[in-house]
């Protein structure tokens, strides 16, 4: 309730999150701490590399490697503005959210011919199968037929261990999912759920002064 009376006292509006989303909703997840992590990361990552994988990380190495990657995520003075303005939040744009999960229009995905991607999926063994006879001259070369049917065995393999994988994935989660235990939001009656995020309206506050009120007289 501190929290709550301090946000209004200092109109600050309070919106609650639904769970496993601020990645993508929070204003300094998305644009600010998201960055500074994978900088992070790269930072330790060389510093391994470049120890060979011999050195063993220390204390005393954590600050170095977290300023710089500090000073080159944070360089931007209107860093917190664009986080607001990343996220739909202000001003209230909510189809920059909405876009990122909208799925790429057919006809504007490029053809096989016109891609200008140098590598293929293991599953797209048809296209490799495809260039493969643009690259021969003689498709009945025993050479030619032992590189196809080897093409087409690691594409069968391939699939069948992403499909093993995804599987396992999708158990580990459901696994994570049911021991994970929903926290009710404090200070506020039940609403219906509808998967959107709870904003502390006006309204809001008061009926939680209210609750709070008959708690503490029924304590």
């Amino acid at each position: 309730m501190d929290f709550i009376q301090y946000c209004d006292e200092n109109k600050i509006l309070l919106a609650v999150y639904p769970p496993h989303s601020t990645h993508t909703l929070q204003p300094l997840d998305v644009v600010m701490f998201s960055p500074l992590a994978a900088s992070y990361k790269a930072e330790l990552a060389a510093l391994i590399d470049r120890g060979q994988g011999l050195t063993s990380i220390t204390k005393r190495d954590f600050f170095t490697l977290f300023y710089t990657a500090w000073s080159s995520s944070f360089k931007n003075t209107t860093l917190v503005r664009k986080a607001f303005e990343a996220t739909g939040i202000s001003p209230l744009n909510p189809d920059a959210i909405l876009k990122r999960f909208k799925p790429p229009l057919e006809g504007l995905r490029p053809s096989l011919s016109s891609s200008s991607s140098s590598v293929l999926s293991a599953s797209d063994w048809r296209k490799i199968e495809q260039l493969l006879r643009q690259a021969v001259d003689d498709l009945q070369d025993s050479n030619t037929k032992k590189l196809s049917r080897t093409i087409h065995t690691i594409s069968v393999k391939n699939t069948l261990l992403e499909h093993e994988n995804n599987q396992l994935r999708e158990a580990l989660a459901n696994e994570q999912k049911r021991r994970q235990r929903g926290k009710a939001l404090l200070l506020e009656a039940p609403p219906k759920y509808h998967s959107g995020a709870v904003f502390w309206s006006p309204q809001k506050v008061s009926d939680a002064r209210l609750r709070q009120e008959q708690k503490d007289q029924d304590n």
